[in-house]
């Protein structure tokens, strides 16, 4: 009995060891499914948390965003940057308004609408001696800042001197072109220094002062003039300018005395009223020359527009890259139709008439998007077209009305661009929105220059030249008092070549003077006072400002 027990109480030791044992293993087994389970989700997490980080580096770093562009575009007005060392300087707004031949610079123009929205117009600005490099990095700076607005604002490329109204727009005062640039190492003006400067004004409405060559070869009877010569600085009213250029100059002659002589200098005013000692003080400091000396007026750079050929008429092409290669082809010729964009693909819109435009479909690829403004450059050079001609690129959806234009009709999904506040009529063509374009005789070749002005109000209306209002259903031709009897006879002509570029040669036309105008016509301006051109002396006001300052620098 006693060896069976013992047996028994081995067999028994053995059943409880295999119990525990199979106890462990279940034990370790379950402990090794929780802990794979953990690792597993820990890495599950782990990977998901690192698809996630990485998908939004990978969006983080679409668009590559400057520290200076950071906040660009939230309040309204004009911010500028250079180019220097292919990236972008905040440029000082004391010196907007200047810019330096040898440099490149973006314009970014901010306009807040009643809504909240924003629009915005971004010009990148190409001196005569920048270099390629320097313009090439221009573009691609403008892209990036493009792309950090959504793609929303609509970008020109801009060439000194051959600037769009838009650019010019932006300038009350005008701009002026200075030597050098940032490559040069000339870009700074010390306000003591002395430097006998002449500076060729040219325009009326928006002006532009060049510095030219300080010999009297370089003036004309036609066009205004301003002499720096450090504490005193003269405007040279030539005999055959126009008032309202006449203003202009002496805006600019006191931005020359701000910007670059801190406000210490006197400005003189040379005119027909002037003596002969004062004139002869202008030449003397000139270096020679006298008043019967200075050319008759001439045609000037401005005067040389490019011209083409009447018998080319517009025509739209497709950007495509679809092949491998970016290819341009002919869509067909004006009048358009909407139907003719496709939203897959980029366009080039040529109006023959030194504007370019390149329209952006909302879902063109990003090659496409990236190169559309250099495959315009490209096509310009095709075209034999001058650098100067104006590009402007455009986005679905939010195309300006001298875009729309050139098609049959335009069914607009949304308006984003601005309207200042005008009656609305309906007898105007639906969907138009009011024109004005200054129209005015350039030279000797007397051939009519047209250009839109934007955001226009009643003092746009030049008294010296002819205006013409267009409302879509009916064209309202402007005569100012002071247009030339040239002007006067030609305008007729002028609107017929003007209504048919667009293929609207049936449209009324009404011929209204100045101080006469219609119910119509003044309400398509946002205020306008019956009195503002009744014994308008702002020429003689300015000069006696002029001698106002001079006095206030004498005292200091």
């Amino acid at each position: 009995m006693m060896r069976m027990s013992v047996h028994t109480g081995e067999r028994c030791f053995l059943y409880n060891c295999i119990n525990i044992a199979i106890c462990l293993v279940l034990i370790i087994g379950y402990c090794d499914f929780v802990t794979c389970a953990a690792v597993k989700k820990a890495t599950t997490d782990h990977s998901s948390a690192s698809h996630s980080s990485t998908e939004v580096h990978k969006r983080n770093n679409m668009k590559q965003v400057y520290p200076e562009f950071e906040n660009a575009g939230q309040e309204p007005g004009i911010e500028i940057w250079r180019v220097e060392d292919f990236k972008p300087v905040p440029y000082p707004k004391e010196q907007y308004g200047k810019f330096y031949e040898g440099d490149s610079y973006l314009i970014l123009s901010t306009k807040i609408l009643k809504s909240g929205a924003k629009e915005w117009d971004l010009h990148f600005w190409l001196g005569s001696k920048t270099s390629q490099d320097e313009a090439g990095a221009a573009a691609i700076l403008a892209i990036q800042l493009d792309e950090q607005l959504d793609g929303v604002p609509i970008q020109y490329r801009e060439v000194q001197e051959y600037e769009s109204q838009v650019f010019l727009s932006n300038f009350k005062s005008g701009i002026r072109y200075l030597p050098g640039g940032v490559a040069s190492g000339f870009h700074h003006v010390d306000p003591d220094a002395f430097e006998t400067r002449l500076f060729h004004v040219k325009g009326s409405r928006n002006v532009r002062v060049k510095q030219v060559d300080a010999k009297i070869t370089s003036m004309n009877e036609g066009d205004c003039f301003i002499l720096d010569v450090g504490k005193n600085i003269y405007v040279y009213v030539g005999k055959k300018s126009k008032r309202i250029e006449r203003l202009k100059a002496i805006t600019a002659a006191n931005q020359i005395r701000d910007q670059d002589h801190a406000g210490k200098a006197h400005v003189h005013i040379i005119d027909e009223y002037s003596t002969e000692s004062e004139a002869d003080a202008f030449f003397k400091n000139l270096g020679s020359g006298s008043k019967s000396e200075v050319p008759p007026e001439s045609e000037g750079e401005d005067d040389k527009q490019f011209e083409t050929n009447q018998q080319h008429v517009a025509t739209l092409y497709r950007v495509s890259d679809s092949s491998g290669d970016m290819k341009v082809n002919p869509v067909g010729e004006k009048p358009f139709s909407q139907s003719a964009l496709d939203t897959n693909d980029c366009f080039i819109l040529d109006t023959v008439d030194s504007n370019i435009f390149v329209w952006i479909g909302k879902k063109c690829n990003n090659h496409e998007k990236t190169n559309a403004m250099k495959t315009a450059e490209s096509y310009l050079k095709t075209k034999n077209y001058p650098a100067w001609t104006h590009v402007q690129r455009i986005v679905e959806e939010a195309e300006p009305t001298a875009f729309t234009q050139y098609f049959k009709t335009w069914q607009g999904t949304r308006q984003i661009r601005s309207r200042l506040v005008r009656e609305p009529s309906t007898e105007d063509a639906e969907g138009w929105e009011a024109r004005l374009l200054h129209a005015s005789i350039r030279g000797k070749s007397h051939q009519f220059n047209v250009e839109q002005i934007f955001d226009f109000d009643q003092h746009d209306l030049n008294p010296d030249d002819v205006m013409i209002l267009d409302l879509g259903t009916k064209v309202y031709i402007w005569i100012g008092d002071g247009a030339s009897v040239l002007e006067k006879t030609k305008c007729e002509d002028l609107v017929t070549d003007y209504l048919k570029k667009f293929g609207r040669e049936d449209i009324t036309r009404i011929r209204v003077h100045q101080g006469q105008e219609d119910e119509k016509f003044k309400k398509q301006f946002p205020e306008w006072d019956d009195n503002l051109w009744e014994n308008d002396n702002k020429y003689d006001d300015a000069k006696a400002k002029l001698l106002a300052s001079n006095e206030a620098v004498s005292i200091h």
